[in-house]
């Protein structure tokens, strides 16, 4: 069960664009049940990427809407395998009935505070994007 701070990664998921994607790690920041466009949740989390090389990396974090997160961001047992950042202008919406996760560890206190800030920051200048693409029952789309 995840819960508020865990990195988990989420075997198979839908990304924004409704194409299926493996293997992507998620910081949860929202363990709730709750609703949103008609539809129910009982997580949000933005998706982590990593950095393909210094280049890159300066190049992303010139967007105020990512943030970069390192070993000293979390806690417990875990290694990021590469540098790596959080897509925080991007929160999907999952039911964890509907999908194949694990938790791999959690981010400090003080991180998962900055990350808020960050996306409440986000959302009051309207640049959120909201993704309900995993919320939506496969079995009523498919009859026609």
């Amino acid at each position: 069960m995840c819960k508020l701070g865990d990195i988990i990664v989420i075997n198979e998921f839908k990304g924004e664009d409704d194409i299926s994607l493996t293997k992507h790690s998620f910081i949860v920041v929202d363990d709730e049940h709750g609703e949103i466009k008609g539809l129910d949740y009982d997580f949000a989390a933005p998706i982590m990427s990593s950095f393909q090389d210094d280049k890159h990396k300066e190049k992303i974090l010139s967007y105020k809407v990512n943030k970069e997160i390192t070993n000293d961001d979390t806690e417990g047992n875990f290694q990021l395998k590469k540098p790596s950042y959080i897509k925080a202008n991007k929160l999907y919406y999952f039911n964890k009935e509907k999908i194949d996760y694990n938790v791999l560890a959690r981010v400090k206190d003080e991180f998962l505070d900055e990350l808020m800030k960050l996306i409440l920051t986000l959302d009051e200048k309207d640049k959120l994007s909201i993704i309900t693409t995993n919320l939506r029952d496969e079995e009523k789309e498919n009859v026609q």
